[in-house]
This record gives structure tokens, sequence and C-alpha cells, in this order.
């Protein structure tokens, strides 16, 4: 079509999105860590009488909350030019549930401890719907604004910048959950709160991002037609293949981090103040991996960055085994060494973000790209159960063994990493025309 065929701009609203993106994605991450889900949350969830199996539970609703909405979202904006509408209003309905919840706590307390956590599932749920809502407009607005040769440093950016303002809140966490900070629980009842803080400025920043206008469907496409058409795509696409395989190997490892602080807290003693050290381990290790993975980006491609983080996710839980045996005699000294753990999940977690995203830009036309976005999610979804499994898994089986079952599954990631294959100028849909 005409439109179709005009030349765009591949750098309109680069210069504004660049900085506003960065630290929209800063502030709301950081918000995150004050109630950090891998350290922090597990910790709060134990103190009001939860389970593993609940901890599991809880990254298990994130990840179905942000995935749910992405399909029927590629179908209605699919043949829509301007999506940024949706992600404005997305993050605003689906953040005033977390705002809610702090409110309850300086209210009502946790002497209702069921009703506490039931809140705090649905706040989470929310927020994480919220995100499904506008992931696709995002990564759109992202893949539309920032031209493919500067995705790798961009995505750098962001990683490092959240890793600077995160710095803070990690040492903040750590005073506010030890000794010399609030009691139980007035310093949950804070952090919290500085979560809906931070939220708040998230949301301000959202509305301001600008749209650049690309070629759209020329008409809509149903939800049941994008389904249909996944089947065929997996089948000849060998990328997008590899890409979904990937992405539900990685993130069914991504999201199992929380798991790490549980064994440390219940098995090993480890102090609840040290939350704020493994959170500062995971923000340093994200930030100076950031930049690896971002010259790896720009100079070999997207898929060495996939590999990368692979291998650092299949190091995660076998550092989490081997550390504690082999040096116990360390006594609180092993409490920084597992520090190591969460520097290998830091890593990782950056890196398959990084990764899989660029992949699927360079992958996807400016038409396709809320389809791929949303398959990609839905194909991998089945890694979101991942938590609750391993949740489930621990009421039967010992903490390495478990570890020692996602050190395997990390394998396999590794192994499907290694079979990615590059994207040339002539292989990549995305490229400005």
């Amino acid at each position: 079509m005409a439109e179709a065929a005009r030349e765009y701009d591949p750098r309109e609203h680069t210069r504004w999105n660049f900085p506003v993106l960065v630290t929209e994605t800063a502030v709301f991450m950081s918000g995150l860590a004050w109630v950090d889900p891998a350290t922090v949350l597990p910790l709060f969830i134990t103190r009001l009488g939860g389970t593993p199996l609940l901890v599991g539970l809880v990254t298990v609703l994130q990840r179905l909350g942000y995935m749910l909405p992405q399909l029927p979202m590629a179908a209605i904006l699919g043949h829509r030019p301007r999506r940024a509408p949706v992600l404005r209003w997305g993050v605003l309905i689906g953040r005033l549930p977390m705002m809610a919840f702090a409110i309850y706590l300086w209210t009502a307390g946790v002497e209702a401890k069921a009703v506490v956590l039931a809140f705090m599932l649905f706040a989470y749920f929310s927020t994480a719907a919220g995100n499904g809502v506008v992931a696709v407009p995002w990564q759109d607005i992202i893949a539309k604004s920032i031209p493919s040769e500067l995705r790798g440093r961009f995505f750098a950016s962001m990683q490092f910048t959240t890793s600077l303002s995160t710095i803070g809140v990690a040492l903040a966490v750590r005073w506010f959950l030890g000794p010399a900070g609030p009691h139980f629980p007035r310093n949950y009842t804070i952090l919290f709160t500085l979560l809906a803080a931070f939220f708040t400025i998230s949301i301000i920043q959202c509305w301001m991002i600008r749209e650049p206008i690309r070629p759209v469907l020329e008409s809509p496409q149903s939800i049941g037609e994008i389904i249909r058409g996944a089947a065929p795509l997996l089948r000849e696409n060998r990328a997008f293949r590899s890409l979904v395989f990937a992405g539900l190997l990685g993130f069914s490892l991504t999201f199992t981090t929380p798991f790490y602080m549980v064994y440390a807290k219940v098995k090993l003693d480890v102090p609840e103040a040290m939350a704020g050290v493994y959170i500062l381990a995971m923000t340093l290790s994200s930030a100076s991996f950031g930049w690896i993975w971002g010259r790896l980006n720009d100079r070999y491609g997207p898929q060495s960055v996939v590999k990368g983080s692979c291998l650092m996710l299949a190091s995660a839980p076998l550092l989490a085994v081997i550390l504690p045996a082999t040096m116990r005699g360390l006594g609180a000294g092993l409490h920084y060494v597992l520090a190591l753990v969460f520097v290998a999940a830091g890593a990782a977690t950056a890196g398959m973000w990084m990764g899989l995203m660029n992949y699927l830009f360079e992958l996807s036309s400016h038409e396709d790209r809320p389809r791929y976005i949303a398959l990609m999610s839905w194909l991998s979804a089945p890694g979101a159960f991942a938590p609750l499994l391993i949740g489930w898994l621990l009421g039967y089986l010992q903490f390495p063994t478990v570890f020692g079952l996602m050190a395997l599954c990390g394998a396999a990631a590794v192994a499907v990493a290694w079979r990615m294959p590059a994207l040339t100028p002539e292989r990549s849909a995305g490229k400005e025309r």
C-alpha cells in the first residue's frame, strides 16, 4: 500500500523518547525494588505465615497477569496507528490497587493476615495485568523510535540507570529490615508506600512518551486469526521458533529467583537484612553486565546476548548448591558469598530481557510486531508456572535437588540458544523502509 512505501525517519522522536523511556523504566524498576519480588516480598509473605507455594503463586500471578491481555491488545491495536493512549491509561489503572494496598497497611495493619495476603496478591496481579495491557504499545514505541543500531546502547543505558537508582533503594531496604530500622509491620508498610510513590512518578513519565506513526495492518485481525496463525509461524519461521523456546526455558528460570532468598533464610539462617545486600548484588550485576550485553548486541547481534544469558541462568542454581556445600566453614561469611547467586541471576535476567526483545524487534515488521509480541508472550507462557511447580516440589524434595532440576532446565536453554539463527540485514523484517 502507498503508506507502507513511504520513507520514515528512523530517528523520529529518538532524542525525546530515549531519555524519557530510560528514566521511566529506572523509576518503575526502582519502585519494585522497595518490595523486591525476589528478596523482600518472600520475606513479607513468610512473616505472614505464607508457604513457599504461595511465594511461587505470586510470581505465577505476575506472569499470567502480564501475559493474558496481550493477545486481545494485539487484536485491538494491530490496525490502529496510535497506541500511546492505551499505554497511558493502562499504567494508571493497573497500578491503582497497589497504591490502595499501601493505604490499607497504614489504616488496617496486618492483623488479618489472610486479608493482607489476598489484597497483596490482587495488587500485584493488577500491576502485572496493567503491564500486560501496555506491553504491546510500549515495546512497539521502543522499536519505532529507537533505531536498531542504538538498541544495545539504549537497553544498556536503561539497565545502568535502573541499577544506579536501585543501589540507594537496596541500601535503604537493608536498613528498614535490619535491627536499627522500624519494627514489623511498620518497616514493610513504609516499603510498600515508597513503591506506590515511585509508581506515581512512573505513570507521569509514561504520559510524556511520544509515538512515531508507522505502517499498520489494513484491517483488524481477530484473536482467533492471530492464534490460528501461530502454528504456521512456528513451523515455517525457524528464528521465531527459536525465540519462543528460548523464552519458554529462559523466562521460566528468571522468575524463580525468590526461592534463593527463601533458601538462604530458611535453610542457611541468613538474616533478613541481607536482602538489601542481595538486591545490591543483583543491581550491580545488572549494571555491569548491561554494558557487556549491549556491546554484544550491537556488534554480534541479539542472539549472542541470549546465549550468554542462558549460561548465567544455568549457573545460578548450581552456585546455590555448590557454595553452601563447599564453604560451610566460612560461618557468617557464607551469607555474603551467596551474593554470587544473585549476581548470576541479575546478569541473566538483564540479558534475557535485552536479547529476546531485540531479537523480536529485528525479526518483525511494523505491521506484524503487535502480533509477534503477543504470540511470543503466550507461547512462552507455560514457563510462568515454573515457580508454582518449584514451590510444590519443595514440599517433597530438598532445595539442592530442586536447584539441580533448575540447572538442567538452564542447560536446555543453553542448547536452544546456541541454535538460534543469526539475523542478518536480509533476514531482519523490522528495518525501516
